[in-house]
């Protein structure tokens, strides 16, 4: 009773995030200053998962060298993409022409690829867990950044004027795999992920760590106008996940 009251907080949270971020669109249009400030609050909250949560998962089951390597290809690999195409940051204001290069039809998806994978793998460990105090451990961990990764994924997807059906299947899809993970791992036995687990924590640190550069905080802070909101915003959204991966992991 307990695991599945856990899977299905787990499922709602996600949910909430990506229909908070799809409500603040649709009331203030594309142009409000909430959609910047949570794009920087993304921004900050990527920072910290890359440092403090999946940086550390990597450099564990891979090693500094291999962490660094996979995490360097992918950041670099994104760069490339987005040199590709037009870069989405006008899009946030609404004074922007609609993107059609490679990078920037695909980068989107691919951060959701990435968060949904990265999602699966933390269901998976969810469920082979035994012990029941260390169960809820991880599942308070992965409570903490569930919604801030819906809402995330959710403001990016809006800033490529993906439609609000697409991005509540993707926010459906994303919620869904923490908890559908889970729930495959009660019922097979798991062993010995370690190393996928290290090579997918290295390359979605690479991709947050990108993306919370290029088109979540850099390119906000750069302009005048309320540059410090948007800094306060950063910082809320770096510290709240620093503190959750603090508190949830000692």
């Amino acid at each position: 009773m307990l695991f599945s009251w856990i899977l299905w907080t787990l499922f709602g949270a996600g949910l909430l995030g990506g229909i908070l971020a799809q409500g603040l669109r649709r009331k203030e249009g594309p142009e409000t200053p909430w959609l910047c400030l949570g794009g920087t609050f993304a921004g900050g909250a990527f920072l910290a998962a890359a440092f403090f949560d999946l940086g550390p998962e990597s450099v564990r089951d891979l090693g500094w060298g291999i962490s660094l390597l996979t995490g360097g290809v992918v950041f670099l690999g994104l760069g490339w993409l987005d040199r590709r195409g037009d870069h989405a940051h006008a899009e946030v204001h609404g004074h922007g022409h609609h993107p059609h290069g490679v990078g920037s039809a695909t980068k989107p998806w691919i951060l959701g690829g990435m968060l949904a994978f990265h999602s699966l793998l933390e269901g998976l460990a969810l469920g082979s867990v035994n012990s029941v105090a260390a169960q809820e451990a991880l599942a308070l961990a992965i409570l903490f950044h569930k919604a801030t990764d819906t809402f995330a994924l959710a403001m990016t997807l809006g800033r490529w004027r993906v439609t609000s059906g697409k991005i509540f299947l993707a926010t459906l899809c994303l919620s869904a795999a923490s908890p559908g993970g889970a729930w495959l791992a009660s019922q097979v036995d798991l062993s010995g992920p370690h190393l996928f687990h290290g090579i997918l924590s290295a390359a979605t640190a690479g991709t947050f760590l990108y993306l919370a550069g290029s088109d979540l905080l850099l390119p906000e802070l750069r302009e005048s106008e309320g540059r410090a909101g948007k800094i306060f915003s950063a910082i809320f959204g770096f510290s709240v996940v620093a503190a959750a991966t603090w508190l949830t992991h000692g």
